[in-house]
């Protein structure tokens, strides 16, 4: 009797990461870019939140998968999440490139980058941030690797799924999707600088 292959899990934030480009978005497109460092790590903490419980049909995608966060400036911050971005990027299966012109960063954006790189808040201290919105997206070997099911084997429906929360991530304004977040999870914003100011907006 044949044996059962069991289905190869997401395993790490990695995994989760390359799993978030690679699913469509607004543009109904695969691979679909997202812009902003900072709104990539609100979607990881937005997918555990939201999205995991939904998912059906085994832990296709493990709780070792979710990086550890903390209330931080802006809200929840992983510099799990930066870090390995820029693994995938250095690794080939990430691109990263500058979004259109006139397209400016947002201070949040910027503060998140410093703090993860210099390891101390650039709100006290002066830190160099990022001068222009940075957007990533799957490289060809990246797009390879999900769809061969090394970063997880998902169902039809699951891919769904993860396509319609990545839509209203990357169609909503930073703004917007940050006053989601602080209106819904209060507990991460208790730390946040801009809390006021972001739900007075829209």
């Amino acid at each position: 009797m044949a044996s059962v292959t069991e289905p190869k899990k997401a395993t790490s934030p990695k995994d989760l990461i390359l799993i978030l480009l690679y699913a469509k978005g607004h543009t109904g497109k695969l691979c679909e870019p997202v812009s902003g460092r900072t709104r990539l790590m609100k979607m990881v903490f937005l997918f555990e939140k939201e999205v995991m419980r939904k998912l059906r049909g085994g832990e296709t995608i493990s709780s070792e998968a979710l990086p550890d966060f903390t209330p931080y400036s802006f809200g929840p911050f992983s510099s799990q999440v930066f870090a390995d971005l820029e693994f995938l990027v250095d690794l080939g299966f990430v691109r990263r490139f500058e979004s259109e012109k006139g397209s400016e960063v947002l201070p949040e954006e910027t503060y998140e980058y410093a703090y993860w790189q210099a390891g101390a808040d650039p709100i006290t201290e002066e830190r160099e941030g990022l001068r222009a919105e940075e957007r990533f997206s799957l490289t060809e070997i990246g797009r390879e690797f999900v769809e061969q099911g090394e970063a997880g084997e998902l169902t039809p429906e699951q891919w769904v799924l993860i396509g319609e929360f990545k839509a209203r991530c990357t169609k909503t304004p930073l703004r917007a999707l940050l006053k989601y977040l602080y209106t819904k999870y209060p507990k991460w914003a208790t730390k946040s600088k801009i809390r006021d100011e972001v739900l007075s907006e829209y």
